[in-house]
């Protein structure tokens, strides 16, 4: 959390971060994997590193436990916690047919601007192959989706879609083997970009439905032990 110091501004003479800050930056630490799960986070070194009281960081802290993405032990303390099998299911069991919703409602409402993303999105990241950057190709991924999401105009599922899917792209950093099926996605994602293209809702919502399926089973397949024969 020292980095965490330096950005804040603290010692430097700038303002420290805002205390809704906290909450964004421990979060995308927590999703990217660059605090760990089991890994120990205190609310008073938190609160150190901001130069801020107690009282913040106790609300993030509060909130990042709701999510799931901090376990509170009694009298231990607070730890990053790990994605369960379970975890992963209740995920893709909300997120699948919602993504599916959007999609369908996105086939009606798309603009040309929007078309154009996706278009460009989908064709460079077909031509990079197998030399595609798998980080780079999961960010372009969930620009994808998030275009997709803003085509509903329903910003309280776009913001519960972008939160599951930020949850998945945690898994994908804890186990970067999961990342194994980028081809399919991006074909899948040319897929439902033609659907989209053709205003077509029920398609739209159907491969869109079937992409969700098949990297739910990827990433099932990938993260649970092969069984002895």
């Amino acid at each position: 959390m020292a980095a965490e110091r330096r950005r804040s501004g603290r010692g430097t003479g700038a303002s420290p971060a805002r205390p809704t800050r906290i909450y964004d930056r421990l979060k995308d630490a927590i999703i990217t994997g660059s605090l760990q799960p089991l890994e120990r986070i205190t609310e008073n070194r938190v609160a150190a590193d901001f130069g801020l009281s107690r009282t913040p960081v106790r609300e993030a802290f509060q909130r990042l436990e709701k999510e799931g993405l901090i376990q509170v032990v009694p009298k231990r303390g607070s730890f990053v916690s790990r994605p369960t099998i379970e975890d992963i299911l209740e995920i893709y069991q909300m997120r699948t047919p919602l993504e599916g919703t959007c999609a369908r409602v996105a086939a009606e409402r798309i603009e040309d601007d929007q078309l154009a993303l996706l278009e460009r999105l989908v064709r460079v990241e077909q031509a990079r192959g197998s030399g595609r950057s798998p980080e780079r190709s999961l960010r372009a991924s969930a620009q994808f989706h998030a275009t997709i999401y803003a085509c509903s105009r329903n910003q309280r599922m776009a913001n519960l879609l972008m939160d599951l899917q930020n949850q998945v792209h945690r898994v994908r950093a804890l186990w970067p083997s999961t990342a194994v099926r980028l081809n399919d996605t991006w074909m899948e994602h040319a897929q439902i970009l033609a659907a989209l293209r053709a205003r077509d809702p029920h398609e739209a919502e159907r491969l869109m439905i079937e992409h969700m399926e098949r990297a739910r089973q990827t990433t099932l397949d990938r993260i649970l032990p092969t069984p002895v024969r």
